[in-house]
């Protein structure tokens, strides 16, 4: 099942927690993830590298 057909199912069957639990369980996209530990700087660095490679991303399409 696709993730856009396994939310779809969930809108028709909210109780079923084990489809809401798959779908928790599925890798997202697009999706920067920074550890509480990390620091401003190390934080504006990581950003920095998201961004410019979303922009290389779209340069290639």
């Amino acid at each position: 099942m696709t993730k856009s057909e396994l939310k779809q199912y969930l809108l028709n069957n909210r109780n079923d927690k084990e489809a809401l639990k798959e779908l928790k369980s599925r890798p997202k996209q697009n999706v920067i993830t920074i550890p509480a530990n990390t620091n401003a700087a190390e934080q504006k660095q990581i950003l920095k590298q998201a961004i410019s490679h979303i922009g290389s991303d779209r340069l290639e399409r």
